[in-house]
């Protein structure tokens, strides 16, 4: 795994992040809640930066992180390049909602061996790429003729359609490229969460995911993003105006240089949110429950789940299943024969956790953000056939069947005009890119 903050970001200086900035500026915002107004004048935060010393300022940083009043720490963001991450440890960032990220699609990723993925998974995957060429060439030719123009492109949509579903047998650990941008404080506070894997892991999942949780914060941790003791120690040191204001307010920080333990506690007791398992709370394990916020169970394969997590006003969580199954792509279920094999060839991958292994997903939202934020993107031709599915034919048609049962009639009938159909069908929405070609009843 390779990390690299991205150059042209606020805070970074040579590479890594500069906290002796960050802790100024969080000093700054710290003193907008509660500076006292001159000549009953507003006070700006500008006018703090300008009446304000830099000790004065990191010192008041200092006292809000060491407090949990992290509000002021959230207005410095980081973005992280991260090279060869697994998509596993994607998913577990790309969960916690308090971010944006750009990561590369491992539907369309020519997959080759490497470190993470094995000769078996590479092959099954080659294998089931032709397979899956074959099979959408004979059955689907002169539809992909149609809207592509001519040969070479038709070829090339198909070949991707083809990756899409044949990835399915390949470990959810397969390495990927994102970049990842998030609040300073709120990723140390994820890696505190990580650190509760680290030190009590609860599953073979998790005693899996323990050497790159190591290895993403050791790289947090170069890059001088992590708020160690050293790195408060390093701050102190600057000049001597910071170091006498900081050791006197903080005198234990004069012994922290060497010690890179993090700063940040997880005073709440917080775990990071996918996995259900880690949260009492969850209903995973009840019914389904309706009405203006949803609380929704299913199956779905790792790679549906990972679509989801990029919608921040959903929350998901997992469970996996005793006993594995695997996802079968549409395509496969009128051939008896290919899907046996195919089932056969998933199983044979079962202990990498492929990405096309079933696992229970519950999500919690309301029926807006189920409907605006979520469905106006995956109930559509372009987007996976599966998440598509999910929502199209399994959650819409249910939600509203689930208002109907509960006595929330008038909610119903507003739901009903999007049952059954994609999203350039969804009353008031206008699609930027229109396809031409909507399929509810796709196959691949």
């Amino acid at each position: 795994m390779k990390l690299e903050l991205e150059p042209n970001s606020n805070y970074v200086k040579n590479g890594k992040f500069d906290q002796y900035e960050a802790l100024k500026s969080v000093g700054v915002k710290a003193a907008v809640c509660f500076k006292e107004a001159v000549d009953n004048k507003p006070v700006s935060p500008q006018d703090i930066r300008d009446s304000e010393s830099d000790a004065i300022l990191i010192n008041r940083g200092i006292n809000t992180i060491l407090s949990d009043h992290t509000t002021p720490s959230e207005h410095q963001t980081i973005s992280l390049e991260l090279t060869g991450i697994p998509k596993i440890l994607c998913m577990i960032l790309n969960n916690e909602h308090q971010y944006t990220a750009d990561e590369r699609s491992l539907r369309y990723t020519e997959v080759e061996p490497n470190e993470y993925i094995t000769e078996l998974e590479v092959n099954l995957y080659n294998k089931w790429l032709k397979i899956f060429e074959e099979l959408i060439t004979k059955k689907m030719w002169n539809f992909y003729i149609k809207y592509n123009k001519n040969e070479k492109l038709a070829k090339k949509a198909i070949h991707k359609i083809a990756q899409e579903n044949a990835r399915y047998m390949v470990s959810v650990f397969m390495p990927t490229t994102i970049t990842y941008t998030v609040p300073w404080i709120q990723l140390n506070k994820i890696i505190s969460y990580m650190q509760n894997i680290i030190n009590n892991p609860q599953n073979e999942l998790e005693e899996l995911l323990i050497p790159h949780l190591k290895e993403f914060i050791n790289l947090c941790v170069e890059k001088n993003v992590v708020i160690t003791k050293n790195s408060l120690n390093e701050v102190a040191n600057i000049n001597e105006e910071v170091k006498e204001k900081i050791y006197k307010a903080h005198p234990e920080i004069e012994s922290y240089k060497g010690n890179y333990n993090p700063i940040y506690k997880n005073n709440k007791s917080v775990d990071l949110s996918l996995f259900a398992y880690r949260n009492k709370f969850s209903g995973i394990n009840s019914k389904n429950e309706y009405g203006y916020n949803i609380s929704y169970n299913n199956y779905e394969s790792l790679a549906c789940l990972a679509q989801e997590h990029r919608h921040r006003t959903i929350d998901c969580e997992m469970l996996i299943p005793e006993l594995f199954s695997g996802y079968v792509p549409v395509i496969l279920e009128s051939d008896n024969n290919l899907k046996e094999e195919w089932i056969r060839d998933i199983h044979k991958v079962h202990k990498f956790y492929p990405q096309g292994q079933l696992v229970k997903v519950n999500r919690s939202m309301s029926v807006k953000n189920m409907l605006k934020f979520v469905a106006q993107e995956r109930a559509c031709d372009m987007a996976q056939l599966e998440i598509e599915r999910v929502y199209t034919h399994d959650i819409i048609p249910d939600v509203y069947q689930g208002l109907l049962d509960s006595d929330y009639e008038e909610l119903s009938e507003i739901i009903k005009p999007y049952v059954k159909r994609l999203r350039c069908g969804f009353p008031g929405y206008h699609c930027p890119t229109p396809c031409k070609h909507p399929r509810i009843d796709r196959k691949i």
